[in-house]
């Protein structure tokens, strides 16, 4: 642009042309719409000496930073000049606090620069009388330049206000005029204005000023270390409230109480599903989840949809009555059908509210239940309950969280990138685990990586997850008052007892020949015949010189890969051989049974191979573990052979026998022969028990327990259906008089369960309530949902691998409200010692059990009374520790703030002003400073210490923050700032730095494959490929696109539909940054 007389801020910029004027000046007199500090800081080295007048038409300051706009706008508003400079005084300590204003060392040198300048007088600002939008700044030359008054100044009018963006930033237009007549007419116009101004800031309303601003941020103040700990506190731990959310009393008109814990499970739960689409409720079992979930419908006024496990379909139906919820009751099994009822149903762009209890149920993202329930949850609110939402590693987490946050798109801000995050933590996880089984670290490390893993997860999912222990309840005074207020006490079991029983000595050596013979391990130097678990690993029997073409048989046929087989059938006999110990610890029925159901599983495959000429596999990579065997049905595991079969059932594939050698038949049948010798051994030729040491001991102490307290009921678990059939007949068939029901998963009818609630629900009304029966023998099948709190002790028959399952048992007679009985007993029967070394029973419910602790803590000792869960690596129980309920990380920082709320301390440290920083001399090796910044309603604690900038997290910042009353602060040092600046810059950075994982680099690559292809849709190719690049899509959809051949191309959109990609984009557009504030500072110095 060619500028002649107008000044564009293209070939020059108006600063430069207003610093070229200034030193020829003695004064200014600036008129704008809008004065920002921005401007007055790019000009202040230049104003130092000069009178300054600045009347501002419409906004003494308006600041954006980071999308927060501080001043608002009032022009229009009919405020009195007096109630203006009020509302003046209120926006400048705002603009302060709130924004960049000040937030550097230019910034403060410029701004002390302004107020020494309004001090000595030389510094004016006011307010026009009308809304006036112009802009002019004069110009008053000083005698050397003034000509003797015939060249008394300068005048430039157009477009920019006193801002950097007027000044320097953006396109403007102005004019410079030069001529005499121009400056008076001008400074005529000024002066009436000025005139009929009201002061906003000049000598005469300086005490005004430094009492209603100065006062307020800050700037230049220190404020004490103990005061900002208590302020940290304050804005973390604070529930946010709404005055009109109905509460469980006001919805079933007085059914339900209103306790304070379950009210602000509601406002925390609902501050989370608008922020985040989704909520994790995890308070232990027996607090009451599922009411507080019914409230939360109740208030969303959302079309529900609720996914539980089948036996609490008939209790969501309830629910649903009593609060008055729009919803459709779909169990476990039927996600499929819930999700067609949504397609059918759902208008479009509404949202469902989608309720899943027992979550933990489908933290295998791999499965394609969780990819239909995945579809399900995209786009709509969802509401997860569980009392154990970190089951066995971060991935089941990270599962969870899948859906409802888009990984590379989530609006936590807890967390710089939550997928990049979560990869690091299973990558961690799985260094530890294998650490851990090769002893390569010392116990103290594995702990401390543990105990790292865990705070960094807690630290991510704490804005969604509302997770409270009967120690919090007790704990924190404002809910302890609240239930002592309402006549509840909440119980805490007695330590547990351990009940063992040993086995007679021609037992015993029955039981270590037993282990021998089914052992893996290699002991060719004896010509004893060993278990070769050939059955369940044909692979290994490949003839020489066939596996190349096996290979190329197997990925025409089945697209399964030959390594991975080889890799999936290690350690099968190690498998086989400890669940029959399990199976013999639990019951000598049960360990028969296993033997029968894998002497027949092996017939059956010699029959297979005889008749088809074939040997069944399995696709699936590997063996599972024992836990995934145990969540086959709700009994844990039926037995060995129904469990395999349901396995092949779903992944079945078959390998010609022309690629297996001979010995492998061989083998099979020297298996079945020797299974059939320990059968024999252990049950003779008529099928006779020996001794059975373990139920007698049982039965001894059910008859002393009811004697000695009647009125208590028992409830006893066992993690075998065999198991527990096999007591209940027993106990019956013996004439015992104790009244026994026994209940499995095929005795879940409606019938049983009515005797059951009417037996041992203490919720019922006593006129309900019947004694047909003392004692419950039950499996798994009862320890999700049920309410069992008239029974006042639980029996662990045996202990099962998955302590989930230990949890959900306790909880079914401890509930908050409803309590029976002011101690509840708990009594494990633990295997023999031979037994424990080779289940290894109390180390892996520890292991998993470690890290339950670890992320949420758990209010109920399940294991030993001397031994506490600490780390899910840790190989023993670390005695003497944890001889109560764990209380949550935060509960003594929640009750010292409950604690100071209404105190002077606590309002003094609430009238600290945003960005306050101040130093301490602290116990540390490295110097630095801590940031607390908040975005949305979600905060972030950052540290940097020189160029290293690291997120911490919020137990660790507490501990950093937390501060005695007598601590002094201190000023920042000369170094603070450049730090401080750079951390800032990237507080909120979101940084993705992953490569891609193998699956996903596969299925991009078949997804760009599909561009090629005209038979299918571009637009949903593009669409599928937007939202894989988000790592929106499930592990099980990723794993179906790696593993698909290109004949197959056209199958995509049934598996992935294209509604539930738009669903997905339609996610991944609605994350917004949120508001970003930056909250308080320390700087940490060497003590």
């Amino acid at each position: 642009m060619n500028q002649n007389s107008f000044i564009t801020n293209q070939d020059k910029l108006m600063s430069e042309i207003v610093k070229g004027i200034l030193p020829k000046t003695r004064a200014i007199d600036i008129l704008v719409g809008y004065f920002f500090f921005s401007g007055y800081h790019l000009l202040s080295q230049c104003l130092a000496n000069k009178n300054i007048r600045i009347l501002v038409g419409l906004e003494v300051d308006k600041d954006v930073s980071k999308g927060i706009q501080v001043i608002t706008p009032m022009s229009a508003s009919n405020l009195t000049l007096g109630q203006l400079r009020e509302k003046y005084y209120q926006q400048f300590v705002n603009l302060v606090n709130n924004s960049d204003f000040l937030d550097n060392e230019q910034k403060q040198k410029s701004f002390s620069l302004f107020l020494s300048k309004i001090k000595d007088g030389t510094l004016e600002v006011r307010k026009t009388e009308q809304p006036c939008h112009a802009k002019m700044y004069i110009f008053d030359y000083d005698g050397h330049n003034n000509e003797g008054g015939e060249d008394p100044g300068n005048v430039i009018t157009g477009s920019s206000n006193l801002s950097y963006q007027g000044l320097a930033g953006r396109t403007e237009i102005n004019v410079r005029l030069k001529d005499k007549q121009t400056y008076i007419d001008a400074k005529k116009i000024f002066e009436e204005l000025w005139e009929n101004s009201v002061s906003v800031i000049d000598q005469s309303t300086l005490s005004q000023w430094e009492d209603k601003v100065i006062k307020h941020v800050w700037y230049e103040k220190l404020f004490s270390p103990y005061l900002m700990f208590v302020r940290v506190l304050s804005e973390y731990f604070n529930i946010p409230s709404s005055s009109n959310v109905l509460t469980p009393h006001d919805i079933t008109q007085g059914k339900y109480s209103n306790l304070k814990y379950q009210t602000d499970a509601v406002q925390l739960a609902l501050n989370a599903l608008e922020i985040h689409s989704g909520a994790i409720i995890a308070d232990v079992v027996g607090l009451g989840k599922s009411v507080i979930a019914s409230t939360i419908a109740r208030n969303l006024h959302l079309k529900t949809i609720v996914i539980a496990p089948p036996h609490l379909v008939r209790q969501w139906q309830v629910y649903r009555d009593e609060f008055g919820v729009k919803a459709s009751i779909f169990s476990t099994g039927k996600i499929e059908s819930a999700l067609a009822h949504f397609k059918e149903i759902a208008r479009s762009d509404e949202q469902f509210l989608i309720i899943i209890d027992e979550a933990h149920r489908f933290r295998n993202e791999f499965t394609e239940d969780y990819s239909l329930l995945h579809e399900l949850c995209s786009n709509n609110k969802v509401i997860l309950l569980t009392a154990t939402p970190f089951n066995n590693r971060p991935s089941d987490i990270y599962s969870l969280l899948k859906l409802f946050q888009i990984p590379s798109k989530s609006t936590l801000k807890t967390v710089e990138n939550l997928g990049e995050a979560f990869r690091e933590l299973i990558h961690a996880y799985k260094k530890m685990e294998e650490a851990k089984r090769n002893d390569r670290l010392p116990e103290s490390e594995i702990k401390a990586e543990a105990k790292r893993i865990a705070a960094r997860i807690r630290s991510i999912i704490n804005p969604l997850v509302i997770r409270r222990s009967r120690i919090d309840l007790m704990e924190i005074p404002a809910y302890a008052k609240d239930l002592e207020h309402q006549g509840i006490k909440p119980v805490i079991p007695d330590d547990p007892k351990e009940l063992n029983y040993k086995l007679p000595d021609e037992q015993l050596k029955l039981y270590l020949r037993t282990l021998d013979l089914i052992s893996s391990d290699d002991k060719s130097d004896d010509a004893i015949v060993r278990f070769k678990s050939a059955r369940y690993k044909p692979i290994s029997y490949v003839k020489e010189g066939m596996v190349e073409e096996l290979t190329a048989y197997l990925e025409k046929t089945t697209g399964v890969k030959y390594s991975l087989l080889v890799g999936r059938q290690q350690n099968v006999s190690s498998f086989m051989r400890k669940l029959l110990v399990q199976r013999l610890e639990s019951s000598v029925f049960a360990f028969r049974e296993s033997l029968n159901s894998m002497i027949e599983s092996a017939e059956n495959l010699l029959v297979w191979a005889e008749k088809v000429g074939e040997i069944p596999v399995s696709k699936k990579r590997k063996l599972p573990a024992v836990e995934d065997f145990y969540d086959i049905t709700n009994d844990t595991i039926k037995e060995i052979y129904d469990s395999f079969k349901l396995y092949e059932q779903k992944n079945l594939f078959r390998i010609p026998l022309k690629f297996i050698r001979e010995d492998f038949i061989d083998d099979v049948k020297s298996d079945i022969n020797l299974l059939k010798k320990i059968r024999s051994e252990w049950f003779g030729k008529n099928d006779q028990f020996l001794i059975d040491s373990k139920l007698e001991e049982f039965s001894r102490l059910l008859r002393e327990h009811r004697t000695k307290d009647p009125k208590r009921k028992i409830i006893v678990f066992s993690a075998f259906a065999d198991t527990v059939n096999y007591l209940g007949r027993v106990l019956q068939e013996n004439g015992n008089p104790l009244k026994v029901m026994k209940f499995t998963s095929e005795d879940a009818t409606t019938a049983n369960r009515e005797k059951i609630r009417l037996n041992f629900d203490a919720g019922l009304p006593k006129e309900l309530q019947k004694d047909d029966f003392d004692i419950l023998i039950a499996t798994g099948a009862i320890s999700e949902g049920y309410n069992l709190n008239r029974a006042g002790e639980i029996f662990n028959y045996d202990i099962p691998y998955n302590p989930t399952r230990v949890i959900q048992r306790i909880g079914r007679i401890n509930r908050i409200n409803k309590n029976v009985f002011s101690h509840l007993y708990i009594f494990n029967f633990f295997p023999t010692e031979v037994g424990e070394a080779e289940t290894r029973t109390r180390e892996i419910s520890t292991l998993k059990m470690a890290m339950i602790h670890a992320i949420v803590g758990e209010d109920t000792k399940v294991l030993t009374s001397d031994e506490e869960v600490q780390s899910f690596f840790v190989e023993r129980f670390k005695k003497e520790l944890g001889k109560t309920e764990i209380a949550s990380w935060d509960t003594p920082y929640r009750k010292l703030l409950d604690q100071l709320k209404g105190t002077e301390v606590y309002n003094e440290a609430m009238s600290i002003p945003y960005r306050a920083r101040i130093a301490r001399c602290v116990e540390t090796t490295t110097p630095g400073i801590i940031v607390f910044g908040k975005k949305g309603n979600d905060f972030v604690f950052k540290m940097a210490r020189g160029e290293d900038i690291f997120m911490v997290t919020a137990e660790e910042a507490m501990k950093i923050f937390e501060a005695s009353k007598e601590e002094e602060p201190q000023a920042v040092t000369t170094s603070f700032d450049a730090m401080y600046q750079n951390l800032k810059s990237k507080l909120f950075a979101d940084e993705d730095r992953r490569g891609l994982e193998g699956r996903l680099k596969d299925a991009l690559g078949i997804i760009k494959l599909m561009r090629t292809s005209s038979q299918v849709d571009r637009a949903y190719v593009e669409d599928l490929l937007a939202v894989a690049k988000a790592d929106a899509l499930s592990g099980y959809e990723i794993s179906f696109l790696s593993r698909l051949r290109r004949s197959k191309i056209l199958e995509v959109s049934k598996v992935i539909p294209h509604t539930y990609l738009l669903r997905k984009l339609q996610t991944i557009a609605s994350v917004e940054a949120g508001e970003e504030s930056l909250i308080l500072t320390e700087q940490l110095l060497k003590a």
